[in-house]
């Protein structure tokens, strides 16, 4: 599910962690994701090797630490609300 907000767009799906940075008087909202895992043939034998790669970490710069910290509490809302609908559609 790729949900946008503050123009913001991300796949909660592979959302792995979510934290603040201060800096001065603002500070950085942090997106962190799951590895992306890609399915390769090995070119000597033949056969599919499951490879893993970093995902790169999405920062948005607030001016204020306090926009900081509702956007920091609105994103967590919505990916716990995210996890609360995935684990009841199990």
């Amino acid at each position: 599910m790729i949900h946008e907000h503050n123009g913001i767009a991300i796949s909660l799906y592979s959302l792995k962690a979510l934290r603040r940075e201060l800096s001065g008087e603002g500070g950085f909202l942090i997106f962190e994701f799951d590895n992306a895992l890609v399915r390769l043939e090995n070119d000597e034998t033949g056969k599919w090797v499951e490879r893993s790669y970093r995902n790169e970490p999405l920062s948005q710069f607030y001016d204020d630490v306090l926009d900081l910290q509702e956007s920091f509490e609105a994103w967590i809302g919505v990916w716990n609300n995210f996890l609360m609908q995935v684990s009841s559609s199990e």
